[in-house]
């Protein structure tokens, strides 16, 4: 009788152990492929997004680890090597023309620049001033910082809607 309850119980507990290991697997496979967690700018325009991420990040003077590890991710997600990463954040170029970026990568640089802004929990004023100047030269009132930041309230929300952050964005677009 014992021996058919033991085996009963493992059966049981290893029929748990891999329900458990499929959800999670399950889970881990939906936040990878999430259109709303991994963003792909196009090849052209991915040096620019992250240059400008690299100067707002050194715009208060030093590069925090969570900044460059946000960098960093957005590069890897984009099929960049680290060599060609860790280069663009050594060596950034200057800001150029940004203007002519597709009208979705620009909704995606600003809800990137308020969330490199807010990443390490300290927000300068050199900081907002950029990321200003950032959304006035991509079209949109410089307003759009301050309403978004409030909705992205925190570094660690990164599932933040998309959908609700590019309307609240939509809503300062000049051109």
């Amino acid at each position: 009788m014992f021996t058919i309850g033991t085996v009963i119980f493992i059966l049981y507990l290893l029929g748990y152990v891999m329900m458990i290991n499929k959800a999670h697997n399950s889970q881990q496979t939906d936040l990878e492929n999430d259109p709303e967690l991994i963003l792909h700018y196009r090849k052209e325009d991915l040096y620019r997004v992250l240059n400008i991420l690299v100067h707002l990040a050194k715009s208060d003077g030093h590069v925090s680890g969570e900044e460059k590890t946000m960098i960093s991710r957005i590069g890897r997600e984009n099929s960049l090597g680290p060599d060609e990463i860790e280069l663009l954040i050594n060596e950034p170029k200057p800001v150029g023309e940004i203007e002519d970026l597709p009208k979705e990568a620009k909704l995606e640089l600003i809800i990137d620049i308020i969330r490199l802004m807010k990443i390490d929990n300290e927000v300068h004023q050199q900081e907002i001033k950029f990321c200003e100047s950032i959304s006035v030269k991509l079209g949109y009132n410089a307003e759009v910082v301050q309403d978004l930041s409030a909705h992205i309230s925190t570094a660690a929300q990164e599932n933040s809607s998309k959908k609700l952050l590019k309307e609240i964005i939509n809503k300062f677009y000049r051109s």
